[in-house]
């Protein structure tokens, strides 16, 4: 799966710019740019579903998108919590105030309204799938909890390290979220569960985008 990772994001960057080139579109704005990362994950997903298949397994079912045993307005209150205490030792850290990569994504109205959907919908799915629902239960089988669950979110800091111009400051802030969705992940048994948390985790700064397009700085 390591393997086909940065091949499947090359495919789906092929793709949308073969697309955009054919309709005359920046394929470097937000919105083709996630396309293409959709189309990355829906490889990952197929070969995650020829491997389960193989062994005559369920996908979803394998990767624990199962019953989860919480009440869904603790897992949301946890996850905009989660957010809040982000924000706070965000400031207290220092993070710099540079634009990142993610920033330039958000140029456009559509790319602020379909990163912001796609953050708060397929986007948080998809990540507890892979990262919670495949990656973590093989690296805390080999690994034992307390490693494993590390490993798994110091990975997933680590991947979102370079939307956020490299600044150590987000990978630590977001290797903990990644550690509490692992800890909400192992507990519960369930990627619903985790999938909740983080889909609340991504409402509050996905609002903020949205909210900053419709209200631009006239500073």
């Amino acid at each position: 799966m390591a393997a086909l990772f940065l091949p499947a994001v090359w495919v789906g960057n092929i793709v949308v710019q073969a697309v955009s080139a054919y309709f005359h579109r920046n394929a470097q704005l937000g919105l083709p740019l996630l396309i293409a990362e959709f189309i990355g994950y829906a490889i990952l997903f197929v070969a995650l579903w020829l491997i389960c298949a193989r062994h005559g397994k369920p996908l979803f079912e394998s990767l624990a998108w199962v019953s989860q045993p919480f009440q869904a307005r603790h897992l949301i209150f946890l996850g905009v919590a989660l957010a809040v205490v982000v924000i706070v030792l965000g400031n207290l850290l220092g993070i710099p105030n540079t634009e990142t990569p993610f920033d330039k994504l958000l140029s456009d109205t559509a790319s602020r309204i379909g990163i912001a959907i796609f953050g708060i919908t397929l986007g948080p799915i998809i990540e507890e799938l892979l990262f919670r629902g495949f990656l973590q239960p093989v690296l805390v089988d080999s690994m034992g909890v307390l490693p494993g669950l590390l490993a798994t979110a110091i990975l997933f800091g680590a991947l979102h390290l370079a939307q956020n111009a490299d600044a150590w400051q987000s990978g630590v802030l977001i290797t903990l979220v990644g550690f509490v969705l692992g800890v909400v992940r192992h507990v519960s048994g369930s990627t619903r569960a985790s999938a909740i948390t983080h889909i609340s985790y991504n409402a509050l700064p996905f609002f903020a985008v949205v909210v900053s397009g419709l209200h631009p700085s006239h500073s």
